[in-house]
């Protein structure tokens, strides 16, 4: 078996290249990236991500892909999440604070020398669902993904303008919020 057919094994069916609903053509395709963990991704065919999306499990992305197919396939729209509530609508709230400390935080010292980063703010919500995570994460005005650390963890993306040290500030600051707000959080970091 060669390494597609490996990637692709346990979503065999899940791959579409064709015309879209605009007339263009697009790419839906579905691969497991290691065990339990697929990604989601519709391309133009200049190789232009239109949406990508990563999940943790096969359910979940056989979903996706069926959402992403009537969007970009046959052009029906996604349905609009229901609102937030209770602790789901807490974090987007939360969120924006800390994104607003970092971004505070960057701005009072914006020195971005240093080694390139992706210093992120992870905070632990085990049993979480990651739509409900992300839909609050998108609403607060950020992204998210999943990171494995033993538990589960969502790894929220800085509002920043810089790559280096003024990144990880940003993340430090926001890691530090999120804290002072009662989430089990720590700081992501990783060298570009």
């Amino acid at each position: 078996m060669n390494a597609y057919e490996k990637t692709h094994a346990a979503t065999a069916g899940l791959h579409y290249g064709g015309p879209g609903a605009s007339g263009a053509w697009v790419v839906l395709d579905v691969a497991e990236l290691e065990p339990g963990r697929f990604e989601v991704v519709v391309l133009r065919s200049d190789g232009y991500e239109l949406q990508t999306a990563e999940v943790d499990s096969l359910s979940e992305a056989q979903r996706l892909y069926r959402s992403y197919y009537d969007r970009y396939v046959v052009g029906k729209q996604a349905a609009a999440p229901a609102p937030l509530s209770g602790r789901y609508a807490k974090l987007r709230d939360d969120l924006r604070a800390a994104l607003a400390a970092g971004r505070a935080a960057e701005d009072a010292d914006p020195e971005d020398g240093g080694t390139c980063n992706f210093d992120s703010a992870a905070v632990c919500l085990p049993r979480w669902p990651l739509s409900k995570v992300r839909q609050a994460a998108k609403e607060a005005g950020t992204d998210c993904f999943v990171w494995e650390l033993g538990r589960k963890h969502y790894v929220f993306r800085p509002d920043t303008r810089g790559q280096g040290n003024a990144r990880s500030r940003n993340a430090e600051a926001m890691v530090a919020a999120l804290q002072a707000l009662g989430y089990d959080a720590m700081d992501y970091c990783q060298m570009d």
